[in-house]
């Protein structure tokens, strides 16, 4: 059933109370690296040791039976009391402001029914109970990815790995892979735009190198697409091609008009890549599988897909595998998924959401985002800024809408009770974006609002977040200083600016709600799918792996742990309009948790992203780890 149901009470942004959901309670029958029951026995009051294999020498006392004589109304009763499994020992942080800490936690039927000190969750121990000894070892509920695209991912990211230091490397790198992959085009991911001056990768580099076939390498940002003459040939692009959104999302051309190789944005790049490595399911299922265990191992249990690559002529028929992988008991995690709007008309956007939610939504996979492409990237010049690019001071950017579109696609949308998830790097488009909301707040009935704002590199309306109860979502793990957002951004916005980026404290200061999302597998410098990576970053604003790099102004933007993992659980559960399901530790909540080698909160900042997890339970159903 839909979550836009009209609610009663409200707060004078006109945003009401958090609404109860049901989404996600409907799961279906999984286990991906056990069946629990099986692999721990029937043995009463067996105690699983799963920290070492030392930790396994002394078996700990049974609990005494409680158990009424079988048979009786009341054995029935107490029995289906009991916990099914417990957790104990352990640095329980709960997220739950009511509780922060316990030191254990009690599941039956996929959900939580306690969460305390030892004691009082022993108390819900029977003779059936499987144990799960922590020994000090930390809980923290699963990780909810406010923002990451695991099936374009797992395409984009397919072939030579272009994470280099420079371009010379990068180009021995596509070499090397071409030498060892002789057939069928080449793929790649990763390349920066600081590895080429200004005007982008040029063609003419692989040409040299790959002559014979296409070569199709995605940047970083996955915003971009670096090419060579053999596959603008194949997708039968030549200089007198159209841009398919001029000044936004085209092929760029040398001053005689010839095209370089480099192409900008989502609707110029997308068919180039259809036309040479098309998708297909069957090779989507492998890549797809192959992602979700690593996730897992991660400690993600909940993802908001931001878009997905299409299916032939069907632009959403790839969130099909969600569902599919659902129903088998092969999908590790909650879906939320969207329809991406990259580009005017608008008139269709809110009937396209509803559609896809009436036809995708299943159990743990749900379709009810609108996702708007407000803009481009900064290093592409396609961010939509105020003032122009310090760079390039004729250009300050654009965006795919125009400024009627904006409103009206925005009040239609808040109109149906329909989410919006923006996609804003430039302020402009945050001031654009925000300006558009607040006139839907004015126009629109009260309602429970859950519109998100995403990756804000730069902004100067940060108070407004707060008051009009717009959440700002972050991708942490950007915030280091590197060459993106230092020698790059200084390129683009000037110094002024650039000492300004990624003010996610002062967001929270101003009243404003944090979430994050890693953007797998799109970045400016680090492209990482792990939330422990984002945590690290988000309180270190430096690179993870090197202790003396030098920290991201504004320093004082570093956030403390709390509020970090916070925005990895909680406020992003909230985002997806699951928090009555997710998100924290807490009694009646769906048992999706993850236990850590160590206390995070412990450590020195510099380790958190080096943290093992031990094990990953979504749904009460491990997915990683299992006993």
């Amino acid at each position: 059933g839909s979550t836009r149901a009209a609610l009663k009470t409200f707060d004078p942004a006109g945003n009401t109370a958090p609404a109860s959901s049901a989404h996600g309670r409907e799961s279906a029958a999984m286990c991906l690296t056990c069946d629990l029951l099986r692999a721990l026995s029937s043995t009463v009051g067996t105690v699983v040791r799963t920290r070492s294999a030392s930790a396994a020498d002394a078996p700990a006392t049974p609990p005494a039976r409680t158990e009424p004589a079988d048979g009786s109304a009341a054995a029935s009763s107490e029995k289906a009391s009991r916990a099914s499994l417990v957790f104990r020992g352990g640095r329980v942080y709960t997220v739950d402001p009511r509780r922060p800490w316990a030191e254990a936690v009690a599941v039956r039927d996929g959900a939580i029914v306690a969460v305390g000190s030892d004691e009082e969750v022993g108390k819900l121990v029977g003779p059936d109970t499987k144990m799960i000894e922590l020994e000090g070892r930390m809980m923290l509920p699963g990780f909810v990815e406010g923002h990451v695209h695991p099936l374009a991912g797992s395409y984009f990211a397919a072939g030579v790995d272009l994470q280099v230091e420079s371009r010379e490397q990068a180009l021995e790198a596509i070499a090397r892979w071409a030498r060892e992959n002789p057939d069928g085009p080449m793929r790649g991911f990763g390349w920066r735009v600081d590895m080429f001056p200004p005007e982008g990768p040029s063609r003419a580099d692989l040409d040299r190198i790959v002559p014979d076939r296409a070569a199709l390498l995605f940047s970083i940002d996955a915003h971009s697409l670096w090419v060579n003459s053999k596959a603008l040939e194949a997708a039968g692009i030549d200089r007198d091609t159209a841009d398919p959104v001029p000044g936004f999302s085209y092929y760029v051309r040398d001053e005689q008009g010839e095209l370089t190789g480099y192409v900008l944005e989502l609707p110029a790049l997308l068919p180039i890549a259809n036309a040479i490595a098309p998708i297909s399911r069957e090779s989507m299922d492998r890549l797809f599988a192959a992602w979700a265990a690593r996730a897992a191992a991660a400690g993600i249990t909940t993802v908001f897909d931001a878009g997905a690559p299409p299916l032939g002529d069907d632009p959403e028929g790839m969130l099909q595998v969600y569902t599919d992988f659902a129903r088998s008991g092969r999908l590790p995690f909650r879906v939320v998924a969207s329809h991406v709007l990259k580009e005017a008309p608008v008139g269709g956007a809110v009937a396209a959401v509803e559609a896809l939610e009436r036809r995708l939504s299943y159990g743990i996979v749900q379709a009810r985002v609108l996702k708007v492409i407000g803009d481009g990237t900064a290093e592409g010049y396609t961010a939509w800024l105020i003032e122009p690019y310090a760079d390039k001071p004729d250009d300050a950017g654009k965006s795919p809408l125009s400024l009627e579109d904006w409103k009206s696609v925005v009040r239609a949308a808040d109109a149906a009770g329909i989410d919006l998830h923006i996609h804003a790097i430039g302020e402009r488009t945050t001031r654009v974006a925000l300006d558009a909301i607040e006139e839907a707040i004015r126009t629109n009935p009260p309602r429970d609002r859950r519109h998100t704002l995403a990756h804000l590199i730069y902004v100067e309306d940060i108070p407004r977040f707060g008051k009009l109860g717009v959440i700002a979502q972050f991708s942490a793990n950007w915030m280091s200083a590197d060459p993106a957002t230092v020698d790059v951004a200084l390129q683009r916005y000037g110094p002024e600016r650039q000492r300004k980026l990624f003010r996610v404290r002062s967001v929270l200061e101003s009243g404003g709600e944090v979430s994050f999302g890693t953007d797998w597998p799109a970045a400016s410098y680090f492209s990482t799918y792990k939330p422990l990576d984002s945590l690290q970053v988000a309180v270190t604003r430096q690179l993870v792996g090197r202790r003396d790099a030098p920290v991201l102004e504004p320093a004082d933007q570093r956030l403390d742990l709390a509020q970090a993992i916070r925005a990895n659980t909680m406020a992003a559960a909230r985002q997806l309009r699951l928090d009555d399901e997710v998100g924290s530790l807490e009694v009646g909540k769906r048992a999706d948790l993850v236990v850590l080698e160590r206390n995070v909160f412990e450590l020195d900042p510099h380790d958190i992203a080096k943290t093992r997890i031990d094990m990953t339970m979504m749904d009460g159903r491990f997915t990683h780890g299992a006993p």
